[in-house]
């Protein structure tokens, strides 16, 4: 999958029907029975949706506010700039262990932003405030998985821009490690200190996605224990040739990151979305 652009081009999953490879769209193996109930490729899903168990490594970097609104710019969202003219971008990997969409691997690409309605803070100190309160979304460009069903439930429930790839993540005692690629082309791969024992009190944000012409915005509430927050870090590796990589590098990457994260057990809920046309403002 090398589309690059906010509009995600969602291309079929190809899972195995009755012994044998099948290539399906989300659209036509899913449906809303109600409000809080969703069948997923023939599965039952209600809200809330519980991760028991998960590892997570991230990194976090200032780019340039330009280019990356340039990337998002079908969105309606705008990147939220810590100083003038700097966003911030966040490279996400996590190994979901217990979880009811299935044991799998999955990427990220996110951009925290401001959407239709929502006031610019002040520089640095106001950006800082909005993003530590939870009251900035995370807006997800790409996300990658390594399994099926997780592809149509995140693409259906949520409309979060999933498609399967091959997502390696190594969690070790003292560093975690992992990388993303898209048919067989390194997108990236980047590192994060572990082996922290600060506990994480619950946290709520709003993530953001784009799909079928609408803006969606869903509540996800994590807590956890074994964090390691380190400033600055390890230099990413990044790809040469595919799309997805070449944008990373017209961001600036790669180049040190601002901060990174660990969390070596963290859980999840998921609650429904909120969805509206694209460049209207959410309730």
């Amino acid at each position: 999958m090398k589309m690059t652009g906010t509009l995600f081009a969602e291309p079929p999953v190809t899972s195995d029907v009755d012994g044998k490879p099948c290539a399906r769209h989300t659209n036509d193996v899913c449906k809303q029975l109600d409000q809080d109930h969703y069948l997923i490729d023939g599965k039952p899903i209600d809200f809330p949706v519980v991760v028991a168990d998960a590892s997570m490594l991230m990194n976090a970097f200032l780019v340039d506010a330009g280019v990356a609104q340039h990337m998002i710019k079908d969105s309606g969202f705008r990147v939220l700039e810590l100083f003038p003219g700097k966003a911030i971008l966040q490279l996400l990997l996590v190994d979901y262990r217990k979880n009811d969409l299935g044991d799998y691997n999955e990427g990220a690409i996110l951009f925290p932003v401001l959407t239709p309605g929502e006031r610019k803070p002040f520089p640095f100190f106001g950006a800082m405030q909005r993003m530590a309160s939870g009251s900035v979304g995370n807006f997800v460009y790409r996300m990658p998985v390594d399994q099926p069903f997780t592809t149509h439930a995140g693409r259906f429930i949520w409309g979060f821009p999933k498609w399967m790839a091959r997502i390696d993540i190594e969690f070790g005692a003292k560093r975690a490690r992992g990388s993303f690629f898209d048919e067989g082309e390194l997108v990236y791969g980047f590192s994060a200190k572990t082996g922290g024992t600060t506990k994480v009190k619950e946290q709520r944000a709003a993530s953001l996605a784009i799909r079928d012409g609408k803006a969606w915005k869903t509540y996800g509430t994590n807590t956890g224990s074994g964090l390691t927050f380190s400033l600055g870090g390890e230099m990413p590796t990044i790809g040469d040739s595919h799309p997805l990589a070449k944008e990373l590098r017209a961001l600036g990457l790669p180049k040190k990151p601002l901060f990174s994260v660990s969390i070596k057990n963290t859980a999840m809920r998921f609650e429904g979305p909120e969805a509206v046309a694209i460049g209207q403002p959410f309730r």
